[in-house]
């Protein structure tokens, strides 16, 4: 199928289907672009999760009702109706789980530009950014857009975490679904600092892999959890989702829990809010307003500069912690969203896509 998109319901990321779509006509200063690879990882599960909540639906609209998988991928320009971004260019940024896309860059710079459909103005602009790619380095193209997007998370959430004034100063902090890459991500930033004890949970069947990666002080799986410390002050990183965990962990650290920051959805099915949780409630985390906040803290220079020290530390750690497969087409695209909605992906597995099948 040449133009493709994978459909998804928009209140059940399980209910899943590619559609046969029909090219849009470009006005005058729009793009076409055909999309050439993007990545499949947890993160996009949680994308699913929260598409009506986070607005992750509205992104890339489709006309039969239902969402679009946002992911982050390269395209190249097959149509352009814009002088300033020609045919034939290649770009990095937020993309449809599908073959093509039409943009409307504004912004135009060498180096990327800010896409100004109507529909998105209202939108996160950090979403809304592409950037030129330079390259066909392929193998660093794909660990880019396998764990780049998902990095900036972690950043932020090891920048928040060791923020003196907050009420977890000081405390233990413990990652569910310490497998995932983007709590990999964030263990490997808080290894870096000094005096943060650092719990990865997970799964029974992923403890080996946890333990081997050296990022965790102590890793314990989910049947394990009366082990915890429960007279320590704790702050849970929620990279799960999953209510009974939630409530259970709850339980164990009363008295002790001083927050709860719900990142992710990887166990999608049990993501409900319990109704009976002990405190403190859950909070949410949105990567972009702590984008913003910080940017404005510190600089916008500043920002970029400190985060782009900790990507390229992770990234060179990152080729001993994950392998890269990649599918093509819109068959295989269905079938790994569907093997990472049912969580049958190994941890140390990267995905990524070709748009169409060789």
């Amino acid at each position: 199928m040449q133009n493709w998109a994978l459909s998804i319901a928009l209140d059940n990321p399980a209910d899943a289907k590619v559609v046969e779509t029909t090219p849009l006509t470009l006005a005058d200063g729009q793009i076409r672009v055909t999309i050439e690879r993007f990545a499949l990882t947890a993160n996009n599960v949680t994308y699913a999760t929260f598409g009506r909540a986070m607005r992750y639906w509205d992104f890339f609209p489709g006309d039969d009702g239902r969402g679009r998988l946002p992911v982050w991928g390269t395209a190249i320009v097959s149509e352009s109706r814009c002088p300033a971004v020609p045919e034939g260019s290649r770009w990095y940024g937020y993309l449809p789980a599908a073959a093509e896309l039409v943009l409307t860059p504004a912004q135009v710079r060498s180096q990327g530009f800010v896409d100004a459909s109507e529909h998105r103005s209202s939108l996160p602009q950090v979403y809304n950014r592409y950037a030129a790619v330079a390259d066909r380095d392929e193998h660093s193209e794909q660990m880019q857009m396998v764990l780049q997007p998902l990095f900036i998370t972690a950043f932020l959430l090891d920048q928040v975490l060791a923020e003196p004034d907050r009420a977890w100063a000081g405390a233990q902090v413990i990652s569910t679904s310490a497998s995932s890459k983007t709590a990999i991500a964030m263990a490997h930033c808080l290894a870096r600092r000094d005096n943060v004890a650092h719990v990865g949970l997970t799964s029974g069947g992923n403890v080996a892999f946890v333990e081997r990666l050296g990022l965790y002080d102590r890793v314990v799986s989910y049947e394990d959890l009366a082990s915890l410390n429960a007279h320590t002050s704790a702050v849970i990183v929620d990279f799960a989702g999953d209510a009974d965990l939630n409530r259970r962990l709850h339980t164990q650290l009363a008295g002790v829990l001083r927050a709860n920051i719900r990142v992710g959805g990887a166990h999608w099915t049990q993501s409900a809010p319990p109704h009976d949780l002990p405190p403190p409630k859950p909070e949410f985390f949105f990567a972009p307003d702590h984008v913003v906040r910080l940017s404005k803290d510190w600089g916008r220079e500043a920002f970029e500069t400190r985060y782009a020290t900790a990507w390229l530390a992770f990234a060179a750690d990152a080729e001993r912690y994950f392998t890269v497969e990649e599918v093509a087409g819109a068959a295989a695209a269905l079938r790994i969203y569907t093997a990472l909605i049912g969580g049958q992906f190994s941890p140390a597995a990267s995905m990524t896509v070709r748009s169409q099948a060789q």
